[in-house]
């Protein structure tokens, strides 16, 4: 319908105008609290395939989509907005809240939507829009080119290996011409997605700058922080036509020396030790522990020890084999999955504690949980679709493996994968296990062969090397933020990281804090206790719940309003960022979310997940969990 509604437009020679649309569930209107209803819009604005040669302050798309003189994308854009303060109308008085949205894990909007609820939830619960009636949220939930309903997009709907998903791709994108699918799959850059955005910007901005104030906020998670950062180099923005009143990264992805296969391979294991040791830290936690695994030994000890006793084959198999449980890969798989999504974060700690106790009451309830747990972990395994067609239009993962390859894994491209077929080799041998690279929401990403196994039997297919795109010299290592793209000296950057980031590591963050204070840009840390990659979806409250905006997003909400509230960048109120606060790692699943989420993957065997009476522990378990509800939060955020 959407496409026909774009073509309708385009034969008319109409100019693109927003329209209504329905929410993703295809609802046409949310209600979050007593009669605050938040509607949508859509619309599709058409940017140059390359940007080259173009100016994305003054491109016009309109013209350029009738007379198709250029190869051109048609980008879906989208926008929420409480219903009583619509973005229409006379806009004289107004103060216009622009505020952007820029997903990871290949960009699709789908994601960002929950999220743009949700700030307007938390504006809501603030009484911001009855307080400041003149003032106009909204929210624009930008999507990649090359994803989701925009068009042309790339998909891999059968490969199941991503040098099969590259030769599927040129033969798909534009079967009758190699050379135009590569054009199109070379478009398909950060480069190109930044230069969208400051087009989209532009677009919106003119729709009301004119006759009314507009402030302009851009928040980017994982993969969309590098996009921002692009953004912020970009030197043809003009500061008389676009400017920005604050930047939002979390999970900082740095531009300026990135390197995200080697974070993959640093961090991963550095990530789970870090785990181990909150619960050593936490004295209730070790005690705890110690009581059920039977040792006196702290539980970074017990874990090597059992590490060892899988590796000599020497664990008691009705705890292990017998349960499906073969190896200490997979158990690591589990671990690392349950330390990534918030609702299951004790479970780690707990299954080393039974596993290496093993009793008659553990191996009961091990012989119903490792099954639930091995089959969820299993669900981006070997063997599975890259980009399955039932994924549309939520998905992005063709475009974020292609991006993230070419713009993130190795050093360049021609010292890593064009010229060197070593690299990509090591880079499958380092991990040992082909299928265990891990990026963000995509998944377990099937990179290698899994017929591979040394570094000399795979040669590279030049499939896979052509539709990888080069660096840009002008971002990449010689970023130079713009100078006139901040407003005022009162916005700036502010950026999230959790400290159990291994996807972007918050010491990440924290150069890219020391770069931007270099260059005399305000910035603001605000570092997660106990979270991982992107806190804005797992930064609840434990007197909040799972139910209300998250810290992350009640930070953010006081940094939109900051004009209304006369704050700056640096005062703003972050103290729901603690350990007291955050529901982080619940250890003794006080939370009943928690306590839900547990209760399935133990296979409803038990609400004692420790195996030992807990104090101050909630049993009470409400109606049970849909099981398709629980895979989501058990597979980390769609992100």
């Amino acid at each position: 319908m959407q496409e026909r509604l774009l073509l309708l437009l385009n034969l008319c020679s109409l100019a693109l105008a927003w329209y209504p649309c329905p929410f993703t569930d295809n609802s046409l209107n949310k209600t979050i609290s007593g009669n605050v209803i938040i509607q949508a819009e859509c619309t599709f604005l058409t940017s140059p395939l390359e940007w080259k040669g173009f100016n994305p302050n003054t491109f016009d798309g309109a013209l350029y989509n009738r007379t198709r003189t250029i190869p051109v994308m048609n980008i879906h854009m989208k926008r929420l907005f409480f219903s009583k303060l619509p973005p229409q109308g006379n806009s004289s008085g107004k103060h216009f809240i622009n505020y952007w949205l820029l997903n990871g894990g290949g960009g699709s909007q789908v994601g960002m939507e929950s999220f743009g609820i949700s700030m307007l939830k938390q504006i809501s619960m603030n009484n911001y829009h009855l307080t400041y009636p003149n003032t106009y949220p909204i929210m624009y939930l930008f999507q990649y080119r090359g994803a989701g309903m925009s068009t042309p997009s790339i998909h891999c709907h059968t490969a199941r290996t991503w040098p099969d998903c590259a030769t599927e791709l040129i033969n798909t994108t534009v079967p009758s011409s190699r050379a135009e699918s590569l054009r199109i799959i070379n478009a398909m850059s950060n480069q190109h997605i930044a230069q969208d955005l400051q087009y989209q910007i532009q677009y919106a901005m003119n729709e009301t700058q004119s006759t009314a104030q507009t402030s302009t906020y851009i928040y980017g998670l994982s993969q969309g922080t590098g996009i921002i950062e692009h953004y912020l180099t970009i030197q043809t923005i003009d500061s008389n036509l676009q400017v920005i009143d604050g930047v939002i990264l979390d999970g900082v992805m740095s531009v300026k020396d990135s390197d995200t296969g080697s974070n993959q391979f640093k961090f991963h294991n550095e990530r789970f030790y870090m785990y181990l040791a909150k619960c050593q830290q936490d004295s209730a936690c070790s005690k705890t522990f110690n009581a059920v695994s039977g040792s006196d030994q702290d539980i970074i000890t017990v874990t090597l020890r059992l590490q060892m006793l899988f590796l000599t084959n020497k664990t008691n198999p009705l705890c292990t084999h017998q349960a499906g449980l073969t190896d200490w890969p997979l158990f690591i798989l589990i671990a690392n999955q349950g330390i990534e999504t918030v609702s299951a974060r004790p479970i780690t700690a707990i299954l080393i504690a039974r596993i290496y106790r093993c009793s008659v009451e553990d191996q009961r309830v091990l012989s119903k949980a490792l099954p639930i747990m091995i089959k969820l972990v299993s669900e981006y395994g070997p063997g599975t679709p890259i980009d399955p067609p039932e994924a549309y239009p939520a998905d992005g993962n063709v475009l974020s493996i292609v991006t993230v390859w070419s713009d993130y894994i190795g050093k360049t491209l021609t010292e890593s994968v064009k010229d060197n077929a070593e690299f990509y080799n090591d880079l499958c041998i380092r991990i040992d296990v082909s299928y265990q690279i891990y990026i963000a929401s995509v998944g377990l990403l099937p990179l290698c062969n899994d017929t591979q196994v040394s570094k000399y039997n795979y040669v590279l297919s030049r499939d896979f090397k052509d539709v990888l795109y080069s660096r840009n010299p002008l971002y990449w290592g010689q970023l130079q933020v713009n100078p006139r793209i901040f407003r005022s000296r009162q916005g700036g950057v502010l950026l999230f990281n959790g400290d159990l980031d291994y996807n972007s590591p918050l010491v990440t963050a924290e150069q890219f804090q020391e770069f931007l204070r270099m260059q005399e840009i305000p910035t603001k840390l605000v570092a997660m206790k106990g979270l991982t990659h992107v806190t804005a979806p797992q930064s609840y409250t434990k007197s909040a719940g799972f139910e209300s905006p998250s810290c992350t997003e009640q930070i953010i909400a006081q940094f939109l309003y900051q004009k209304e509230l006369n704050v700056s960048l640096s005062n703003l109120d972050d103290r729901c960022n603690s350990e007291q606060t955050l529901i982080g790692i619940d250890w003794f699943y006080q939370d009943a979310t928690v306590n839900k989420t547990l209760y399935n993957l133990f296979g409803g065997t038990t609400t004692n997940y420790w195996g030992m009476s807990i104090e101050n522990r909630s049993d009470k378990l409400s109606t049970p969990f849909l099981f398709t509800f629980l895979i989501l939060l058990f597979l980390n955020f769609h992100f």
